[in-house]
């Protein structure tokens, strides 16, 4: 059974009339006749009642007449749904981001900006560790990334773009005598106990901490790592160590914890938009363009992979 068959049924049956049917559907009326014929034929019910003066439905008919309003009409929503999708208008959108990127204003007031231009359009947001979220994006599952870029080959066609560049602070014990401080460089760090990421989480910070402490001429004394930035500055707090984090850290206030600058041209971290470069579906676009939109570090050739 074809659509049109079904709109062309519909005409006749509220029209009741040949003659009115085919001057609505702009066509003859003998092959109007021939179709719904066929029509009859295909379902081996009758539909109209037929007299050289009156068109009536019959019982089939009338039921045939709501079932085909109703699948005329999800095709057609189907239709105008599928054209706004493929416009950006409505659809949906995956995102994985690494949690401190939610400490920064940059990432909420892109994502709120991108629902209220876009109501129609779900954003589904996840949680997600920088190198599993990069496989994730190569494999689909995941649209765009925050990432801080880790020390790996970009997975085949994942592109990556400097976006976010925030300095680092140490966040000390309240009764540490480098509280003491206004700022601190990296080298008064020797010797202390250190709370890091994983160095298995994907997280690119926790070889930036590394690498500032060769730099200074020591090598840094992990006690403590956890994935969680709030449980780092947790664990700061109840004296475990001192721990390298992003300055947007700062919003975790605790009683024991005090946050101090980080002397140095290189003490930073930078967050990345990690996304498919041969992607050209409307809504990434739209969202990426979003994102841009609140860039706070310069721009730099991305960096694609092979």
């Amino acid at each position: 059974m074809e659509l049109r068959h079904l709109r062309y049924f519909v005409a006749v049956a509220e029209e009741l009339s040949f003659t009115r049917a085919a001057g609505r559907l702009h066509m003859a009326q003998p092959p109007l006749s021939t179709r719904i014929r066929l029509l009859e034929e295909e379902l081996g019910a009758k539909l109209f009642d037929r007299t050289k003066r009156k068109v009536d439905l019959t019982q089939a008919g009338r039921h045939l007449l709501g079932r085909a309003r109703s699948i005329l009409a999800a095709a057609d929503a189907a239709v105008k749904e599928t054209r706004r999708a493929a416009a950006g208008e409505t659809g949906e959108l995956r995102l994985g981001y690494a949690a401190s990127s939610m400490f920064t204003e940059s990432l909420p007031s892109a994502l709120r900006e991108y629902q209220r231009a876009w109501p129609q359009v779900q954003l589904l947001v996840t949680d997600m560790p920088s190198r599993d979220q990069l496989y994730a994006i190569h494999r689909r599952e995941l649209d765009v990334g925050i990432v801080r870029k880790p020390d790996m080959p970009m997975p085949t066609g994942v592109r990556t773009e400097e976006w976010y560049k925030a300095s680092l602070v140490a966040a000390i014990p309240r009764d540490h005598p480098l509280s003491k401080k206004r700022s601190i460089a990296v080298a008064d760090l020797q010797g202390e106990p250190l709370v890091t990421y994983p160095r298995d989480s994907g997280i690119g910070l926790y070889w930036r901490v590394i690498e500032l402490c060769v730099r200074a001429g020591f090598q840094a004394r992990v006690v403590q790592e956890a994935r969680d930035p709030s449980v780092l500055v947790g664990l700061v707090s109840a004296g475990i160590g001192i721990s390298i984090v992003p300055a947007d850290t700062r919003c975790i206030r605790l009683e024991g914890v005090v946050y101090r600058e980080l002397q140095g041209p290189e003490a930073f971290s930078a967050l990345h938009i990690a996304y498919r470069g041969a992607d050209r579906d409307a809504h990434l676009l739209t969202l990426l363009d979003r994102l841009r939109a609140h860039r706070t570090t310069r721009k730099t050739p991305p960096i694609t992979g092979r």
